[in-house]
């Protein structure tokens, strides 16, 4: 019963109005300072759910009022804009005579440069073609005189070498003339029982005369009396040239020399006296 009577009194004592603590306008003088009353509210380290990462650059935005550009101020700034560079478009298009000429110039220049640098090149083409070409004309040039060379040194030393052959073929030590009348040539050199033979014929008419060379112990007496007076008869005359006794008849010679006696017989044509002189004393 207690209890019910005290919660009564505490229903009534909560019921009771309280005294208005609101301030009257009328009395009490209204602020003039801003309205904006900045809260700072510090943040719990116990609440991280909520963080967000803010950005430097909104950091720096908060500072800075956002501007706000009308629909239409863009779109006339952009007109603007595109005016403009239309206007440097067209400045930069018109050049002046001046100009005009000068990239003329360079132009011509330019294809001046290009033209001379393939005649250049056209002409070294051309100076290594020519130049490979007289290499190989220089080359065959040198080719045909080492060839000639070749071919004349043969044919000069040709009847040498046929007589070393000969020789030793015969064990003669036989010699080539080095003499030999004007329009004569070697034809033939022949060897054969104990002696060698060298044929001489002319380039100009019919004449010829052979030279044959034997081995034999005669001096120019026994030459005399063994063959020249059985085979000359009484028709021959005596030349002595450089030591040698020369029998010399109208188409015939003979005479000694080192154990080799040399008959010369002229089949066709004549021969000088001195021409005779000068076969024997060459050998």
């Amino acid at each position: 019963m207690q209890k019910s009577e005290d919660d009564n009194l505490a229903i009534r004592a909560h019921r009771r109005p309280k005294v208005s603590t609101t301030l009257s306008r009328k009395y009490v003088k209204k602020p003039s300072g801003s309205t904006n009353v900045a809260v700072s509210v510090k943040q719990s380290s116990k609440v991280s759910h909520f963080n967000t990462p803010v950005s430097p650059r909104a950091k720096d935005s908060d500072n800075a009022e956002t501007v706000v550009v009308h629909p239409l101020q863009a779109t006339a700034n952009r007109k603007m804009q595109e005016r403009a560079k239309q206007a440097q478009l067209e400045s930069g298009a018109k050049v002046s005579a001046k100009e005009l000429k000068d990239q003329a110039i360079r132009k011509a220049l330019a294809a001046a440069n290009a033209v001379s640098k393939e005649e250049d090149a056209q002409t070294k083409n051309v100076a290594k073609m020519h130049f490979g070409f007289g290499r190989l004309v220089l080359a065959l040039s040198c080719a045909a005189v080492v060839v000639f060379a070749i071919v004349y040194f043969v044919n000069l030393n040709m009847p040498d070498i046929s007589l070393k052959v000969a020789a030793m073929q015969t064990g003669i030590d036989a010699s080539y003339p080095s003499y030999v009348p004007r329009d004569y040539n070697i034809s033939s050199i022949t060897s054969e029982n104990n002696k060698i033979t060298l044929d001489f014929k002319s380039t100009k008419d019919d004449g010829a005369f052979s030279l044959i060379e034997e081995a034999s112990s005669w001096d120019s007496n026994a030459l005399m009396t063994n063959y020249v007076q059985q085979t000359f008869s009484d028709n021959y005359a005596i030349v002595r040239e450089q030591g040698l006794t020369i029998y010399i008849s109208e188409k015939n010679a003979a005479w000694v020399n080192g154990g080799i006696v040399y008959k010369l017989n002229i089949t066709s044509g004549s021969l000088t006296h001195k021409q005779i002189r000068s076969i024997a004393v060459s050998l």
